[in-house]
């Protein structure tokens, strides 16, 4: 396509890979579907961010300030105020994000993990943002079925290997030497879900 304009993402929903894991995934949309269909991008956010991400979702209320909260209020203190989240690689299953603010007319932002941005983003209703070519490339779309396909660039070398370890047990050759295709071309890193949360 060659575009570079940015597209907004909503979060979605918080789902589940598996009951025994401790992380999650954040299921972010875009918020105008393109005539494609609908876009989804899958990010893996640790218990606590999802936790956060929800309680911001459903407007749930708590007692005491968490810690994004202690974060915007160490903001508002100085006249900080938080304009936009910017999704602006994925690389090997890990996202990187850029937290955009604006103080006396001055913009600047802060490399963070994509699933603090995202408890951040949530809490204080700022757009998530993210390149044309760069969700066309990781997106998993929604099919008519209801089930979603996954780029396997956005998977953690972790779960490649699992995946194929499964595709040579089911005797899937050709699905099987696609995954050992992109975990080589990491190179060797072997990456945790704690790398990308």
């Amino acid at each position: 396509m060659g575009e570079n304009r940015k597209i907004e993402l909503i979060v979605g929903e918080i789902l589940n890979r598996k009951p025994s894991d401790l992380a999650l995934i954040a299921l972010l949309k875009e918020k105008e579907a393109s005539s494609d269909g609908l876009r989804c991008l899958p990010v893996l956010v640790g218990p606590l961010e999802a936790q956060a991400i929800i309680v911001s979702l459903f407007r749930h209320r708590i007692p005491r300030p968490g810690i994004y909260d202690l974060y915007l209020n160490t903001m508002k203190q100085f006249d900080a105020h938080l304009t936009e989240v910017d999704i602006y690689r994925i690389s090997s299953g890990i996202f990187y994000s850029h937290l955009f603010m604006e103080r006396d007319g001055n913009t600047s932002y802060i490399d963070c993990r994509t699933s603090d941005a995202l408890a951040v983003a949530v809490r204080s209703n700022i757009p998530i943002y993210i390149e044309e070519d760069l969700l066309e490339r990781n997106c998993v779309r929604l099919q008519p079925d209801g089930a979603y396909s996954l780029p396997i660039s956005t998977a953690s070398t972790k779960v490649l290997k699992e995946a194929m370890e499964q595709a040579i047990a089911t005797e899937n050759y050709e699905f099987a030497a696609r995954l050992r295709d992109e975990i080589n071309s990491r190179g060797q890193s072997d990456e945790s879900d704690a790398d990308l949360i």
